[in-house]
């Protein structure tokens, strides 16, 4: 989906005065007694949500995690319950909405009456309400491209920055003038929010790779120096 200047300013607006929430629209259409989500309509539902932490993350998903163990081969191996962890989100996260049903809450978790009424609404509505904030909330494969070709570029041996940088490298750079290497008073690591949480995380793992590749390439003798008197020896270069 392609967004105006307008939207896009909007968006970024919206952030700096409510940085821990997220507003999502989806366009809706009346089938018989429903409303279900469209490409395009006049219509639309309007959806609150927390914004998504790395703690957020990290506690459901550990809960959606089953150990699975396979008989046959006696292997052990983790799975995460992708519904649940969805039911989750929605109990955990969705505040308000347009929608004539009311969303209580307490002591931060949506009230079982409550999240009842919710399960009632058509399951592809409520499913494009969430793809809408996972979007939100998630790196997606075409932004972890850009990331992957900018920090080649950006952790190159003679690189000097990146033209246009995206999110991802210019949030790294940004945050990595502030107390050497995330020492700074952004939020604590669990409050961080997810989606900048995972952009970080690649770009460590890129600064890592970067630098392993450098360190593995053996000391080069084969540059030549000029010594006195017109002898060649050897370059002393050394391995930073």
């Amino acid at each position: 989906m392609s967004l105006s200047a307008e939207e896009i300013a909007r968006r970024e607006f919206e952030l700096l005065v409510s940085p821990d929430t997220i507003r999502v629209k989806v366009p809706i259409q009346p089938f018989g007694p429903f409303w279900l989500p469209v490409e395009q309509s006049k219509d639309e539902v309007e959806a609150l949500f927390r914004a998504m932490t790395f703690g957020d993350n990290l506690i459901i998903e550990k809960a959606c995690t089953y150990r699975i163990n396979n008989k046959e081969t006696r292997e052990r191996r983790d799975e995460v319950d992708i519904n649940e962890m969805r039911r989750l989100i929605v109990k955990r996260n969705l505040l308000s909405w347009s929608l004539p049903i009311p969303i209580e809450r307490e002591n931060g978790w949506m009230t079982a009456e409550s999240y009842e009424r919710v399960g009632k609404v058509p399951a592809p509505l409520m499913e494009a309400i969430l793809d809408r904030y996972e979007e939100r909330i998630q790196v997606s494969k075409e932004d972890e491209e850009l990331i992957h070709r900018q920090s080649a570029v950006l952790f190159s041996k003679h690189g000097r920055g990146v033209a246009d940088a995206c999110e991802a490298v210019s949030l790294y750079c940004t945050l990595g003038n502030y107390w050497e290497k995330f020492g700074l008073d952004r939020f604590s690591i669990t409050n961080l929010p997810y989606r900048e949480y995972l952009m970080l995380k690649m770009m460590i793992g890129k600064e890592g790779e970067a630098h392993r590749t450098t360190a593995s390439r053996p000391v080069s003798q084969s540059k030549i120096s000029m010594g006195r008197g017109g002898r060649t020896r050897p370059s002393q270069a050394v391995a930073g």
